[in-house]
């Protein structure tokens, strides 16, 4: 049987319109929005009592106006207001028709107030109550519905994502587990934002999950992840279509309520003018003529026809809803689902007949058709959703943010982006504040989010109250600066700040420490303090984690720890990685990610290129609070911004070496190996001093470079032990002998050795197997041997595994091999040693320095998998010998290899570097 849900989802949201001087034409949006759309859908709602098929977002504006007393008492004032004027017209009517129709409104406007009074005039209760009922479920939008993706810093997005959960907890009770996008607006690493502060899912425009990586297998029959775990539910444009379209959708039948036309504008001045605010001509809320056709003649609304109308394209709907089940019906895992998310204000405001038709749709789909809420929807199929990369995207004009920044409204921008960064000084400057101060910086934080709704953005585009537009963000902005000069001037006078916090009373506390970067404070704490006789090392490395290629990351990583434990501020700056903050104090380790020039491009050099580009451009920046004492680079790839720095910044440079293109490929043999080498060649001699992991190194060193002894110090690689002596909550089994490998797969690392040591293994009947870890471009090749060669008993690439899954298979295995051809030191080895494993290396390069053959492992032949096998077999069958080689290897990591011998080890690097500039 064909099956397929649907659901309905509203987002309730206007700018916040709160004045405190009476008679402002704006706050009628809210008046207007209560009378023709939140009310009439609570009537429906209340009505038909179908549990779980409405969904409604209700953005913290619309919470916070509809719970302001004088809000409340300003929208009775409206209604009775309105009552008055239709009482005399149907007093004094034009014509029987339009006597009739008054009579109607009459009654509507009655029962709105009747309803409205019940609920203590605060209609969030009747919603409320509904939710605590079941009949829909509630969600909220960012603080102010700022449009996220223009937003300069990760704190700014979280603040309106944390300020919006708050505000929708205060008047629901708890927190939502849906969110409604502004615009439905994502860019990768919102959903991160979003996950981390307890959202499961938000809705997306159907193109964002089409064009997405990998493109969906249900297509937008069904919700996807986001790489963070965000649960996107695409719009159903087939069916949403149906509603929306300008040409072909519902609200636009002859029969409906025309929006522009209203007694206002045809009455007499004198007559009409006691009933409009201030006596100025504006829309009354009384329409009087239905849409008719395209000619400017208009026929007076007939409510009955509208209702006959309602009831006939609730059908075709239905109808619609069923053809695309017939279509899709077949689909499981999950099931097929059609959501169709709207502005609330479309039913009832601008198409008046639009709850009723909600109500219509929701009492005849009862009998065949499955609505069902997201909510509802992840609990039961969460775990079939496939996961999706999806770039940035809206719901708006030709898809994406030309509304929201265009030659009209683009200024806006610079001026939200300093604000934040303002906010960021501010709050760091002032990182233990008053109890004025500390109400100065909420009152700041409310004026920014008041300034940067996206709603000023969007009047201005569509050219309609855009003097209103501006004003506001001008007024926000102002108020903003005003606030940051008392705060700078100490000059704060509490009762002009009580003025200014009640001059738009938004939110009644925020959380300005959202905006507090440990940086940013150090970098001002910076300005203050007296010169210390520890160092500022300016670090550049091309890979740090989370990004890990080879050993350099775990390298820089580890080392730079080590630095600050003795006492010295290291900066690192490396390249950005996606969904990883820009700026983060890790373990006392600053590290600035930073965006390469030509993040996309397919030519090597050039990314290398624009990446030290970049890196130049931003030490400069960072070096007018810093004064670096020297530089430390790591390979050749930072070698550019490294030699740059160096004679901009007049410090000395210190290199650590990791390895060689000469000796990663036996010599020099293409264009691109001697571009490489000439840039090695480049950074050695620009170098002040070099240090190098291994004898191995510095021999190779100075052979390929035509360098010093003296200018070259061999300092090993580290390794730290906590890692492989902590328990793990990963496991790994293994029913047999199991030798461990990890490593990037290249030729140099040796892995077709262990494959021919398989074969002769498996010919043996030896039941051992080789599990190999790690990717690289020999993968498919290495696999497709195994396969062919029918290998897969004795040896097996598992391909990328996260590092706590490496050390469960240190833990786990009988021994461990790396069988490099070339390897200018092998930390791995260094790791399986601290694993307290046997290890069989290679004998070359760095390797050959860490392991004593038959004292704390054993060496094979580089290449020969006749020795590798003999070595194997001598691990295998001598399992005594074995635990005694791992042993050995344990204590000499514990006596050689700690990070904190290391790191002094380069501290004396360092002030030689230093002597040497003084000299």
């Amino acid at each position: 049987m064909k099956q397929g849900y649907y659901s309905l989802v509203l987002h309730a949201h206007l700018p916040y319109v709160r004045h405190n001087e009476e008679g402002r034409m704006e706050e009628r949006w809210l008046f207007e929005a209560i009378t023709e759309s939140y009310i009439p859908l609570l009537i429906e709602l209340e009505e038909k009592q179908v549990e779980d098929a409405i969904t409604i977002s209700f953005s913290p504006p619309v919470m916070e106006m509809l719970s302001d007393p004088l809000m409340q008492e300003r929208y009775l004032a409206y209604l009775t207001m309105t009552i008055q004027l239709l009482e005399k017209e149907i007093a004094e009517p034009k014509d029987d028709n339009e006597r009739s129709l008054m009579i109607y409104y009459l009654n509507r406007y009655q029962k709105i107030k009747k309803i409205y009074l019940d609920l203590g005039k605060n209609i969030l209760v009747g919603f409320q109550a509904l939710k605590n009922a079941g009949m829909i479920r509630c969600i909220t939008s960012s603080a102010t519905h700022a449009f996220l993706p223009y937003l300069k810093t990760k704190a700014a997005i979280r603040s309106q994502v944390v300020e919006a959960i708050r505000c929708f907890e205060k008047y629901f009770g708890e927190k939502p587990k849906g969110f409604w996008l502004p615009e439905c607006a994502i860019a990768p690493g919102i959903d991160r934002i979003l996950v981390e502060e307890g959202i499961r899912y938000t809705f997306v425009d159907e193109h964002t999950v089409l064009t997405g990586d990998p493109t969906p297998s249900k297509g937008i029959g069904a919700p996807v992840y986001s790489p963070h775990g965000l649960i996107l539910f695409p719009r159903h444009s087939v069916l949403s279509s149906q509603i929306w379209s300008s040409t072909t959708g519902y609200p636009g039948d002859v029969d409906y309520r025309e929006f522009y036309r209203d007694i206002a504008y045809e009455r007499d001045w004198e007559e009409i003018k006691p009933f409009l605010p201030e006596g100025i001509r504006i829309d009354s809320g009384i329409k009087h003529k239905r849409i008719t056709g395209d000619s400017e003649h208009k026929e007076g609304y007939v409510p009955e026809w509208a209702l006959n109308k309602v009831h006939k394209q609730v059908d075709h709907f239905i109808e619609s809803i069923h053809s695309e089940t017939a279509k899709h019906g077949d689909q499981c895992f999950p099931p097929y689902l059609m959501v169709t998310p709207f502005d609330a204000e479309l039913f009832g405001h601008w198409w008046f007949e639009g709850p009723a038709w909600i109500g219509q749709l929701l009492a005849k789909g009862q009998e065949s058709i499955a609505f069902i809420s997201p909510e509802t929807y992840c609990e039961r199929y969460y775990q079939d959703f496939e996961t999706v990369h999806v770039s940035f995207s809206t719901w708006g004009r030709d898809g994406y943010g030309h509304v929201w920044i265009n030659e009209t409204n683009e200024e806006l921008y610079r001026y939200h982006h300093r604000m934040e960064i303002d906010l960021a000084t501010m709050v760091a400057l002032y990182s233990e504040p008053s109890d004025e101060q500390k109400r100065v910086l909420k009152q700041m934080v409310r004026e920014w989010m008041l300034a940067i709704s996206s709603d000023w953005a969007f009047i201005i585009d569509g050219q309609t109250s855009v003097q209103y537009a501006k004003e506001r963000f001008d007024t926000h902005m102002n108020r903003f600066y005003l606030l940051k000069e008392k705060l700078h001037t100490s000059a704060i006078d509490v009762r002009w700040l009580e003025e200014m916090e009640n001059g738009f009373p938004f939110l009644a506390d925020v959380n300005e420490q959202i905006f507090f970067s440990p940086h940013d404070a150090y970098v001002l704490a910076k300005q203050e303090q007296i010169t210390s006789d520890k160092r500022s090392i300016l670090l550049l490395s091309w890979e740090y984690p989370p990004l890990v290629v080879g050993g350099l990351a775990r390298h820089v990583y580890d080392l730079s720890q080590a630095l600050v434990r003795l006492g010295h501020e290291v900066h690192i700056v490396t390249s950005s990685v996606e969904g990883v903050p820009d700026y983060e104090l890790d373990h006392g380790v600053h590290v600035h990610r930073i965006q390469c020039l030509q993040p996309h491009t397919d030519i090597f050099f050039d990314w290398v290129g624009s990446l030290n580009f970049a890196m130049v451009h931003y030490v400069k920046k960072l070096t007018r609070k810093i004064q670096f004492d020297f530089i430390h680079a790591h390979d050749w790839l930072v070698g550019v911004a490294a030699k740059a720095l160096k004679n901009q910044l007049k410090i000395p440079l210190l290199v650590t070496i990791h390895a060689t293109e000469h000796g990663r490929n036996n010599g020099i043999h293409t264009d691109l190996q001697y571009e490489i080498n000439q840039k090695e060649w480049e950074l050695t001699h620009e170098a002040d001093q070099i240090i190098v992991c291994s004898e191995y190194m510095r021999e190779e060193l100075q052979t390929v470079f035509s360098l010093s002894q003296e200018k070259i110090t061999v300092i090993p690689n580290g390794v730290d032990m906590s890692v492989f002596l902590t328990p793990s909550t990963h496991c790994v089994t293994t029913n047999q002998f199991t030798i461990f490998s990890v490593g990037r797969l290249v030729k140099e690392k040796g892995y077709q050795t262990l494959i021919e040591a398989a074969k002769q293994l498996k010919e043996k009947n030896v039941q051992l197997k080789f599990v190999v870890a790690g990717k690289g471009p020999m993968l498919e090749d290495y696999m497709h041997q195994i396969n062919e060669q029918d290998l897969t008993s004795h040896i097996e690439f598992i391909g990328y595994i996260s590092d706590e899954e490496r050390n469960a298979w240190f833990r786990q295995c009988d021994a461990t091999v790396f069988p490099s051809l070339y390897e200018p030191f092998g930390i791995v080895a260094l790791e399986s040693l601290a694993a307290g494993k046997a290890t069989i290396v290679a004998n070359t390069g760095g390797m050959a320095s860490i392991i004593r053959h038959n004292e704390n492992g054993v060496l094979f032949e580089p290449g020969n998998h006749d020795d590798l096998v003999k070595q194997v077999l001598y691990l295998y069958n001598h399992p005594i010998l074995r635990e005694g080689l791992a042993t050995q290897g344990q204590r000499d990591v514990k006596s050689t290899f700690h990070w904190d011998a290391i790191a002094s080890s380069t501290e004396v690097e360092m002030e030689r570097c230093l002597a040497k500039q003084q000299a």
